[in-house]
């Protein structure tokens, strides 16, 4: 087995692109951990859809049971009946 020394411009070449792909992996672990933070905001933001959902579905049947059929006027606050 025979050793040969390397050139210094070969070794600097080598460290560079070792120290990009040390870069790409620390980025790649951040992109990750942007991802799971925006999964998190995500389910948030669906569960707090949800909660509206009901909410909208909850004051609808109020509002039928109050006024029958019908439609809302929400700008005129105006009960529009089937009838």
């Amino acid at each position: 087995m025979t050793t040969q020394v390397l050139t210094t411009e070969e070794v600097k070449s080598l460290q560079e692109v070792q120290n990009q792909r040390d870069q790409l992996t620390i980025n790649f672990g951040y992109v990750g951990l942007q991802l799971q933070e925006l999964e998190l905001q995500k389910e948030t933001l669906v569960t707090a859809f949800l909660t509206l959902k009901q909410e909208e579905l909850k004051i609808g049947k109020e509002l039928q049971e109050k006024y029958g059929e019908g439609t809302i006027d929400i700008n005129k606050g105006e009960f529009i009946s089937k009838d």
